[in-house]
């Protein structure tokens, strides 16, 4: 039997079989499992992780890290499974395997929905997760198991067979199928130190249109958050409201609940087209609120700045920061404050602000934190689509927005001299990130290097829900002192490539770490 409990032939090993589609549950399920060879291009592949080429590296996945093996001698299903064995807690590592949409769509695109199941093992350190993401033109959307993935009952014939009492999980993240979806990413992924295994994945497409429509509960859920976004999307009167609902509720077919209908609202989330809008669970609303992290969409473990001295030119390293306590958040800002009264004390000549690995966050710890080296004045604003602008300032160690302060530290720092400043940034740097980057492209003695931002600079607002989840709204645009609005990616000075680019190595050249040290080794104060 097949994990899903469907019976299929399978003619080789190594090869998952290609199973008709069957009527489980009150809905239909298609599996499209491993394609023969005469399969086309981009199909799902290997899933059971059974073929390996020569180098023993298994068939159809992207695999870019050194952690990852076989191990041929725990398996779920076949002989198999891949093993992830992490040294650090940093980071994340992700095997992933890209697909084209179309072989998984049935014949309506209306009520669909896309399902990842896999095998997941860990030790008590390792964070392991299924993710899945669906691409079109309405941007992506984006889920993975931190605060979302269901856990599953095992199969009946793997409990059997003892896989209940060895540690194995079975996991499912489920996305709406949208009607504009060109390309379907989804794999595995692991944070945290400690090894990880995972095995049986399965990809399949949900049709929907057997499942009763949702319960008024689940109805007014929908409705209350549709009412929000109506209220304060930024694109709001692009929207075709009716419409929205109308194909949200398609997806919540089914849905009892407040949990069931978060698929519905991610919908239309996505609909919003700003692609910074999300939804965010109840778990990880709540963990947010007393836990610091470096990114609030994934929960990825935070981290500290750092400076580093290159010579009489100091690198300031400022990652990701969200979530946390107030008193965690000041502690972010008074550690920016630190480094940089320690180094002007020692006679930097200038500076160097990396935000190249910072995806973004909380704004205001940030904007404290770097208060002395951004001046204090106004540094960008927000912009409402019924034509208000707030302010966004920074004033004798508070960060402001409008009328009122949003972080103060307790000593403010003030540099004995504005010293010249160059940013680095690049494709992981986004949201708080690159509203940083239009503070300081108002700032004198100022260049950016690097490649372009993500692009999601818009101002976001969190709304809390009923059941304590948290809709995470684009309301406004970005723009600079100057009043200049920035639309899409945040494009430096000077475009180069380097190693602590997105994509990149640590032992690759910095490029654009290189030719900013060179620019600032070129002024006055360091002459």
């Amino acid at each position: 039997m097949s994990p899903t409990g469907l019976r299929c032939a399978r003619p080789n090993r190594g090869l998952r079989p290609s199973c008709a589609s069957r009527r489980t549950g009150g809905f239909v399920t298609i599996v499209l499992g491993l394609l023969a060879s005469t399969a086309p291009a981009r199909a799902q592949q290997n899933l059971s992780f059974e073929d390996l080429d020569g180098r023993g590296v298994p068939l159809g996945w992207n695999i870019g890290a050194a952690d990852v093996t076989i191990d041929d001698a725990t398996a779920v299903v076949g002989g198999r499974s891949l093993r992830v064995t992490r040294a650090t807690s940093a980071g994340v590592t992700r095997v992933t395997q890209r697909v084209a949409a179309a072989p998984l769509r049935g014949a309506r695109h209306g009520g669909e929905r896309l399902r990842l199941t896999g095998f997941v093992r860990a030790d008590s350190t390792a964070a392991a997760a299924l993710w899945l993401r669906v691409d079109g033109v309405r941007g992506p959307l984006f889920l993975d198991t931190f605060g979302d993935g269901r856990e599953l009952p095992e199969p009946s014939a793997l409990l059997a067979a003892g896989a209940g009492d060895s540690g194995w999980r079975r996991l499912e993240v489920e996305l709406p199928f949208a009607g504009d979806v060109d390309e379907i990413a989804f794999g595995i992924s692991q944070r945290g130190h400690g090894v990880a295994w995972f095995d049986g994945l399965q990809l399949t497409a949900i049709v929907t249109d057997s499942r009763p429509p949702a319960t008024p509960a689940a109805v007014r859920y929908i409705d209350a958050a549709l009412g929000i976004m109506r209220e304060h999307s930024l694109h709001r009167a692009a929207v075709e409201w009716t419409a929205v609902r109308e194909h949200a509720l398609l997806h919540a077919r089914g849905a009892k609940s407040a949990a069931d209908s978060y698929l519905a609202v991610r919908f239309a989330v996505r609909e919003l087209g700003d692609r910074h809008s999300y939804l965010q669970s109840p778990a990880v609303t709540r963990t947010l609120q007393k836990t610091a992290v470096s990114n609030a969409r994934t929960g990825a473990a935070p981290t500290a700045p750092l400076g580093e001295r290159l010579g009489r030119v100091v690198r300031l390293q400022v990652p990701g920061f969200a979530g946390g306590t107030p008193v965690e958040q000041v502690a972010f800002a008074e550690t920016l404050h630190d480094i940089i009264q320690t180094h002007d004390a020692a006679q930097a000549c200038a500076w160097v602000i990396d935000l190249r690995q910072n995806s973004g966050g909380n704004l205001w710890p940030m904007l404290a934190g770097l208060g002395p080296l951004l001046g204090e004045r106004e540094l960008a604003a927000s912009v409402y689509p019924d034509g208000r602008r707030v302010a966004v300032w920074y004033r004798d160690g508070q960060a402001g927005f409008g009328d009122y302060t949003q972080l103060r530290v307790r000593a403010p720092y003030h540099p004995r001299s504005a010293k010249p400043v160059a940013v680095l940034v690049g494709g992981g740097t986004a949201s708080s990130a690159e509203v940083l980057a239009v503070a300081l492209r108002g700032r004198p003695e100022t260049r950016s290097f690097g490649a372009p931002t993500r692009g999601l600079s818009a101002g976001n607002r969190t709304f809390p829900l009923a059941d304590g989840a948290s809709l995470v709204l684009t309301v406004a645009a970005t723009s600079d002192a100057a009043g200049r609005l920035l639309e899409g990616p945040f494009v430096p000075d000077q475009l180069l490539t380097g190693g602590r680019e997105a994509g990149g190595t640590q032992a690759s050249a910095d490029g654009p770490l290189e030719a900013a040290v060179a620019w600032l080794m070129g002024s006055e104060s360091c002459r």
